[in-house]
């Protein structure tokens, strides 16, 4: 019996796109078939961005505030026997696009009841955002069952850097001693790998212990500093996002001196605090390890 797989997705410079692709060579075979759900903003998000349009994104993302989008033509008829939802990341959030996608019409039509993969891409913190995935999906009375997340393996002051030239310049080459931005294409490679391991539990009927086998093949790392970090993070950003909200919603010009400051006071913070609380951060997981060890093993869940 064929299996229908529907992947969803939005991808706004390309890289999520090499992942769900590689990801989907590995899934792919005569006893599965793939449909495909594009997501897109209305309207388009600037990439490369500019300053400011990549700022003013901050309160929408951090509070999953629904923003116009279209989707590519699907028949929703179809009883899909999987989901892939593949994602990026947003101010430790998933994007806006795929945030407002699961808040529409059309996400609770097709989600209701089905079963769930995650696919993420990330810059290095993304738990945060998977658990406010794991809300969402199940307001949508979806069963996630696999996760996996790949990310920028370079440290956390190193990939600001990169990640900032690329958005802001459309430039990820090498320079001036720093490496490439983003994922490594041979982790962009190895979700082909993932892709075979979904297909056999699918195809199989193993499912239920998908997340597992994901798992012992290394589809999910939680670096239990970063984990601390972005936990600490997430707290601020609420405060930030409050801040600009309070001056006005997206298209209101008269919160963007606020958005201006914050364009400022996040880069600043990153490379002048951002040192001292990942110390910090390693530090409390060496004293409290019992402690992260068994939060990073719930987090690895689907529950």
């Amino acid at each position: 019996m064929i299996k229908r797989v529907l992947v969803i997705h939005y991808s706004q410079t390309g890289q999520l796109s090499e992942i769900v692709d590689s990801f989907c060579s590995g899934l792919k075979g005569d006893s599965v078939q793939i449909d495909h759900l594009k997501i897109d903003a209305v309207p388009v998000f600037p990439y490369p961005w500019n300053r400011l349009a990549f700022f003013n994104t901050f309160p929408e993302s951090v509070f999953a505030i629904p923003m116009p989008i279209k989707t590519s033509d699907i028949d929703e008829s179809v009883d899909y026997n999987l989901i892939v939802l593949a994602y990026t990341i947003w101010y430790m959030a998933p994007s806006i696009p795929i945030n407002s996608f699961l808040q529409s019409e059309q996400a609770k039509t097709l989600l209701n009841g089905k079963k769930v993969v995650t696919l993420i891409g990330a810059r290095n913190m993304w738990v945060v955002a998977q658990e406010r995935m794991k809300s969402l999906l199940k307001g949508l009375d979806a069963q996630l069952i696999g996760n996996v997340a790949l990310v920028d393996r370079n440290p956390n002051l190193v990939s600001i850097v990169t990640i900032i030239r690329w958005m802001f310049y459309g430039k990820k080459n090498p320079f001036f001693g720093f490496p490439r931005a983003g994922i490594l294409q041979r982790d962009i490679d190895s979700a082909e790998k993932f892709g075979q391991i979904v297909k056999g539990a699918l195809v199989n009927g193993q499912t239920d212990s998908l997340n597992d086998q994901l798992l012992e093949n290394g589809a999910v790392t939680i670096d239990p500093a970063l984990l601390i970090l972005e936990k600490r993070a997430s707290k601020i950003f609420k405060f930030y996002g409050n801040f600009i909200q309070a001056k006005g919603e997206y298209d209101d010009p008269a919160r963007l001196g606020r958005v201006s400051l914050l364009s400022y006071l996040i880069p600043i913070g990153a490379f002048t605090l951002s040192p001292i609380t990942v110390i910090a951060s390693y530090i409390i997981s060496k004293v409290k390890r019992k402690e992260v060890e068994a939060e990073i093993e719930r987090l690895k869940q689907c529950d």
